[in-house]
Formats: structure tokens, sequence, C-alpha cells
């Protein structure tokens, strides 16, 4: 497994180096996230240790063999005397006695199928709870990605703020020399300067923290240059609310672990059933011991075989409490499936409706975009004949800035919304 381990790792170094280190896509990143992150080696040892468990409970249908190796001094020496024959000894000083044993049970009204087979329920649940933990993890991963995305591209809007308020502050420094501006003109410009360069510290803080957890995810150290290539891409869906549901109920993780829990409770009970049930075993026994007569200090091979029946007569009620609890937890488990279905069709539902509001808010934000480009062009032209002030013009250019945030922002959401919507209806992201 881990050879296995190293050459995913492998695979995956050599195609980013070939990429030239600069193409880290977020289907690369979600794929070496679930190739190397500990959680899922965690959640791997806890299906072993499941699996290790059924082959216990498996065990009790094989026979049990044992050698049992005795030595025993014993003193007084049994013995009695006869006149003019003198004494008989019945038993050496010195015994020994080595045996091969074994036990079979031949019967035991299926207590030890019932809990192979409660044993193998939980080995599902801990394959499906694995399912459960990728998805999380794709999730987690998806959404650094494209954080990291939006916030490399709301610092270039800074930037570029920074760049033309810098370069307004040029052109009016000259006009005040020229006595067509004033210095407050100045003074207003250089306030936004920097209130843009706190804004860009705030937005550089942010995508520092949000790429130290993309590291994080991909265990890579903090000297390696972390370079991503992706983009918001954005296409209207044709979404069917009944459709996507059915699909969830079918395919989300979480049902299938409860469901899980179900059968489990129903195992457990009929397992907790059997416990007042007889069993039927067979005994056989071969070895070497000294003892037996007319040489009793000579060691002899012996054998001996047998059946041991075990029957239980009373137990205080603990069997009748035990299946009692176990159909209470078949009913709490029930009662956690219904839940569940109704979590799902309510997931999805949300998430439909965050799809459509987002490409809604998308399709507005564009409109607005071009709306703040068309004003700052005609205030540029505007403020260069002088038919409005320096303010005006510097709201003009704000409000462009602002609407280009707002359409990454929306564009963020869209893209998170649709990867939101797959986990909702249970689509595997480690394909």
């Amino acid at each position: 497994m881990n050879r296995m381990k190293i050459v995913l790792l492998a695979t995956f170094f050599f195609s980013v180096v070939a990429a030239g280190q600069d193409s880290i896509t977020v289907e690369q990143a979600v794929q070496r996230v679930l190739q190397i992150h500990p959680v899922l080696g965690q959640a791997l040892a806890n299906i072993r240790a499941a699996e290790a468990r059924t082959l216990q409970a498996s065990s009790s249908q094989f026979p049990e063999i044992s050698t049992d190796a005795v030595y025993a001094h014993i003193g007084p020496v049994p013995e009695f005397s006869f006149p003019a024959f003198g004494s008989i000894v019945l038993a050496p000083q010195d015994n020994y006695d080595v045996h091969v044993s074994g036990k079979y049970t031949a019967f035991d009204f299926g207590k030890t199928s019932a809990a192979v087979d409660l044993s193998q329920s939980r080995v599902q649940t801990s394959r499906d709870a694995i399912e459960l933990t990728k998805t999380n993890l794709a999730l987690q991963t998806i959404r650094t990605f494209y954080s990291i995305i939006l916030l490399q591209k709301s610092m270039q809007v800074q930037d570029e703020q920074i760049e033309a308020l810098t370069q307004h502050i040029s052109v009016t420094q000259k006009r005040v020399t020229a006595g067509s501006a004033t210095n407050f003109d100045v003074l207003t410009t250089q306030v936004r300067v920097a209130s843009s360069q706190n804004q860009r510290v705030e937005i550089q803080n942010s995508l520092q923290k949000q790429e130290s957890v993309f590291r994080q995810l991909l265990n890579l150290s903090t000297n390696v240059p972390l370079m991503i290539h992706g983009s918001f891409q954005q296409a209207a869906l044709s979404l069917n609310m009944d459709s996507l549901q059915q699909i969830a109920l079918h395919q989300r993780a979480e049902l299938k672990l409860a469901r899980d829990a179900e059968a489990s409770a129903k195992l457990q009970k009929n397992a907790s059933s059997k416990g007042n049930m007889p069993s039927l075993k067979l005994i056989a026994a071969y070895g070497f011991k000294n003892g037996y007569e007319p040489n009793i200090y000579v060691t002899r091979g012996n054998w001996m075989w047998g059946a041991q029946a075990q029957i239980p007569l009373f137990d205080g009620g603990r069997v009748s409490h035990q299946e009692e609890e176990a159909q209470a937890a078949i009913e709490s488990e029930q009662a956690h499936t219904q839940d569940a279905e109704r979590q799902i069709r309510s997931d999805v539902e949300q998430s439909v409706a965050d799809v459509q509001a987002s490409w809604s808010k998308v399709q507005i934000s564009d409109v607005q975009l071009q709306q703040a480009l068309d004003a700052v062009t005609i205030a540029r032209t505007r403020y260069e004949t002088g038919s409005i002030t320096n303010l005006d013009l510097l709201d003009a250019e704000t409000a462009e800035s602002s609407a280009r945030l707002m359409s990454l922002q929306a564009l963020y959401r869209f893209v998170i919304s649709k990867y939101e919507l797959d986990r909702a209806v249970g689509a595997s992201f480690s394909n």
C-alpha cells in the first residue's frame, strides 16, 4: 500500500513538473488530497480494524486446538501394604502429562453466524464512512482553491485601482501647479489611495491564510511556490428538482450510513436473541502420561473424546433486556434514516435555490460592471473638459472597482454553489 502511494505521488509530481509547475488545477488538487491526507489513512485503518473484528467473530467456526504439558510432584505417594508382599505404589511421585486437545462447536443455533453478520455490517459502515470523508475533503479543497483565485483576482483589481489613483494624483498635482485644481483635490485622492491600500492589505492577509490552508491540505512546505491555474466558468444550468432529489437519495453517503446503522441495529437484535441458545461442542485429546498399570513409571500414549452440551437455564433477564435495548436502537436508527432523507431533500432544494440565485447575481453584476465601465469612460472625458470635479471622477472610478469585486464575488459564489449542488446530490469528487 505504501509503494502504491509513492507511485501515485510520483505521478502527480511529474505531471506538475511537465506542466511547468504553474498548472495545478482544481482536479489535480483534489486528486492529491485524496491520495495523501492523513484523515483518509485513519479511515482506511478503521476499515482494516472492522475487517479484523469480522475475522475474530468467524474464528468460532473453526476448532480450538491447544497443547498442554503438566509436571506434578506429589506426596505422600498413595500406596498400601500386604503382609509378605511389601508395599504396592498406586501412583508415581513424579507425574508427567503431555497432550494435544481440540474443541469444536458443532451447533450453536446460529449464534456465531449472527455475530459474523453483525461484524460484516460494521465493515460496510466503515467503507461508506470513507466516502463521506472523501467528499468533505474534496469540497474543502475546492472551496480553498477557488477562494485563492478570488483573492488573487481581487488583489489585481486593488492594484489597478491604486495605480490609477496614483496616476490621478500626478495629474491633479500638475493641475494644482497650473492653478486649475486645489490641494483639496490632491488630499482627497491620497485618502482614496490609502483606503485602497488598506483594503489590499486585508485581501493579502486573507490570501495568505487560504494559501496556508491549501498547503496543509496538499502537504506542501512553505518554501514551495504555490501556483494554481483555474477560472470562474459561467454557464446556465437546467435543474430538475425531483430528479436531483431522487439521485441524492440513491447516492448520498449520509443516507447510506444511516441505513447501515439501521441494518446493524437489526443484526444486533438478532444476535442478542440467540444469547440463551444451547450449544454442543465435540472434544478430543491425545497425549502421553505415566501412572498406568502395570508399570506406573512408564509414559504411555492415551486418548479421549466426548461431547459437551451447554444449556443456559437462568440469566436474570439479561438476554431479554438486551433484546429490548436492540429494539430501541432499531427504532432510533429508523427515525434517524427518516430524518436523513428529509435533510437530503432539503439540502438539494437549498442548493438548487443557491445555484439559481447566484446565476442571477452573475447576470446582474455583469450589467452593473458594464454600466460602471461606461460611467468611468464618460467621467474621465467630462473631467478632462472640466465638466465635473475631481471628487466626481473618483466616485466613478471607485464604483468601477467595487463593480469588479462584486462581479468576482458573484462568479465565485456561482462556481461554489454548483459544487455544493454536486455534494447535495451525492456526486463523487474522487473520479
